[in-house]
């Protein structure tokens, strides 16, 4: 689930008092990511900024996803003050706290939300329902966001389907650090670009008009972000390592 915790279902009756402190909205949520979930409609803005790759999910198929921290549980782009640093906002961070779960048999879709998110309450903030019980026009612009994003979500789902087909995604090895501190970050796939040249004159001409192959060559050109992700890591590290020395000179002065 990422970056949700505790979801339920919306109910109108149920969660009639709730409200939402769109003021006080942050990213501590997605502190602890190092890559967030992608749709194809978001490349174009996306490749601007990050490392676009692909992650493996457990049945086997693909999803994209940006780079946002080369370490386990950190977020490079989640500021000191659970705020996001610069640059593109992941639609899937923007839905956050709601969600839409599908039902797998029937395609029921229900809207859901998740009760951990520390801007949610009952004292302050903005209304999710109004006192008839309809929806506040603030939910109505959620839902739409939500239906607009999962629309999205399934023609991605065709596009990485389309890569798995014509078997172009290889998994690569990310190595960043200097000399000597070299580390690495695995588990990503990317597209072969060898693989790509090979294919037939009939696929070709498909993957044009489908727009697909627009996205793969955006995907491609997004891997020279990787230096750009490589400083921010480096800045990082920098930053820690000036607080610590920080703290230790305060720790000595106060034993002196």
């Amino acid at each position: 689930m990422l970056i949700y915790d505790r979801v339920v279902p919306l109910n109108r009756h149920t969660h009639r008092r709730l409200r939402l402190r769109t003021a006080a909205h942050n990213a501590r949520f997605a502190a602890q990511l190092n890559s967030v979930p992608l749709t194809t409609v978001e490349f174009p803005q996306a490749a601007s900024e990050y490392t676009i790759v692909f992650a493996r999910l457990e049945n086997g198929d693909f999803l994209p996803a940006v780079v946002v921290g080369l370490r386990n549980q950190h977020n490079l782009y989640v500021d000191e003050n659970s705020r996001w640093k610069r640059g593109y906002v992941p639609a899937f961070l923007r839905q956050y706290p709601f969600m839409l779960a599908e039902d797998r048999d029937s395609g029921t879709l229900t809207v859901c939300v998740d009760m951990a998110y520390d801007g949610l309450s009952e004292e302050d903030g903005d209304l999710l329902f109004k006192e008839d019980g309809e929806d506040s026009e603030n939910l109505a612009r959620a839902m739409g966001f939500l239906s607009d994003f999962h629309n999205e979500f399934k023609r991605t789902a065709a596009f990485t389907a389309r890569l798995k087909e014509l078997d172009l995604l290889e998994q690569r090895v990310i190595r960043f650090g200097g000399e000597g501190e070299q580390r690495e970050l695995g588990g990503v796939y990317v597209v072969s670009e060898e693989r790509l040249l090979k294919l037939g004159d009939e696929v070709i001409p498909d993957l044009l008009r489908s727009g697909a192959l627009g996205l793969i060559y955006t995907h491609l050109v997004s891997m020279q972000n990787l230096e750009r992700l490589s400083a921010l890591e480096q800045e990082d590290t920098a930053k820690a390592a000036a607080a610590a020395a920080t703290s230790a000179a305060s720790a000595n002065g106060s034993a002196n």
